[in-house]
């Protein structure tokens, strides 16, 4: 497949499948891996995913950030097999998230994706987005300047 042609592929993960989920049988290979960061850790953790999976998951995404959750894809740079794609997130959040009961606070933040195709399918999947802009958006975790403000102090104080 061209590059053109898994750019395509990738575009459909972003404007095609979240309203369209059935796109997933079309797009995901039957088995794949999703690599993300999690808990601030180092250690990526790899999922091995489905379509299906990534249905689940969408229908997740409007019971947690509403309906009219939305990525848009700012910027998508691909070369041989992968495909990059900087993106931004809004929501709004009306579900449970990781025991956060909801907010209805309005989200906006920003990620990368990385996509290998293989057989005019996604492979793989790896993705890293800013948790800490999110958590201090939904009132969990203080403004890092207010972060490092308190650190300064408690120290001050030793």
């Amino acid at each position: 497949m061209s590059i053109e042609d898994n750019k395509k592929i990738v575009r459909r993960y972003f404007e095609d499948a979240p309203y369209h989920p059935d796109a997933c049988d079309e797009i995901f290979a039957p088995r794949f891996r999703f690599h993300t960061l999690q808990r601030a850790s180092i250690t990526p953790q790899v999922v091995e995913s489905n379509p299906q999976s990534e249905k689940d998951a969408y229908e997740w995404l409007k019971a947690v950030w509403s309906p009219s959750w939305r990525m848009i894809v700012d910027e998508m740079i691909a070369e041989d097999d992968r495909v990059m794609v900087r993106w931004t997130f809004h929501g709004t959040h009306q579900g449970d998230f990781s025991g956060l009961p909801p907010t209805h606070k309005s989200v906006t933040y920003s990620g990368i994706n990385i996509f290998r195709i293989a057989d005019g399918r996604i492979a793989e999947v790896w993705d890293i987005y800013d948790r800490l802009w999110l958590w201090q958006q939904l009132g969990v975790l203080p403004d890092i300047k207010e972060a490092i403000a308190q650190a300064k102090e408690a120290m001050e104080k030793t």
